[in-house]
């Protein structure tokens, strides 16, 4: 059973915050009770001293995203952000999240600070949150140290093959790429992927892939 959740590429008025393309979980039933409903949050900037901006506008969203099981946010906005203000502010959000029963998750980047994996785990251990990992966001090469790295800590994957600039997300012609990253998330417990891609073609020929990929590892 899946469960799905769309962004628009242009929001519509005061919806900022939903996600796009298909939850991939075989074991929702177990995990979600028949739903799964994710949230992935703008960027906003949550590092820098003395500016809360940010900070209470990911508060507003977790407000209002009722029903919601996780909101993933990002680090930064592009700019460098100052550690320990970037510690207190996911740690408030954390705590606010989870008295509302909803995961926070952080996601790593492709470029700055959240590009760097000891970063996004860091973070993450000082904080309680949990890791969103966007296999797209990652060097070929380097994509089993984040499996590893992050471990216990990913709680969903964007998957997809990969994300360039202009371009955007790129769909996987087949699993040549992402077999050997599937197999090592499945390794650590983790068969909760997003399907992070706009086109509904290109999702559902994914989606049949990772189908076909699971059955065989059953």
């Amino acid at each position: 059973m899946i469960g799905t959740c769309m962004r628009f590429s242009k929001p519509e008025k005061g919806v900022d915050f939903t996600d796009w393309g298909l939850h991939f979980c075989p074991n929702i039933d177990e995990h979600f009770k028949n739903k799964l409903n994710g949230f992935h949050a703008p960027i906003v900037d949550i590092g820098t001293p003395n500016k809360t901006e940010g900070l209470e506008k990911l508060k507003n969203i977790i407000d209002n995203i009722h029903g919601a099981d996780y909101l993933t946010i990002h680090l930064h906005n592009g700019k460098e952000p100052e550690y320990y203000t970037l510690l207190d502010n996911v740690s408030k959000l954390n705590e606010y999240s989870k008295k509302r029963n909803i995961e926070l998750c952080i996601e790593n980047l492709r470029k700055g600070f959240s590009s760097k994996p000891e970063n996004i785990m860091n973070v993450a251990e000082e904080t309680g949150c949990r890791i969103t990992f966007d296999i797209g966001h990652v060097a070929y090469e380097n994509r089993m140290h984040c499996i590893d790295l992050f471990s216990d800590k990913i709680y969903n994957v964007h998957t997809y093959e990969k994300e360039y600039d202009k371009i955007g997300h790129v769909a996987p012609k087949d699993l040549t790429n992402l077999k050997p990253v599937l197999d090592g998330l499945l390794d650590v417990g983790c068969d909760f992927w997003l399907i992070e891609l706009m086109n509904v073609e290109e999702i559902k020929n994914t989606k049949n892939m990772l189908n076909k990929y699971l059955e065989y590892h059953k």
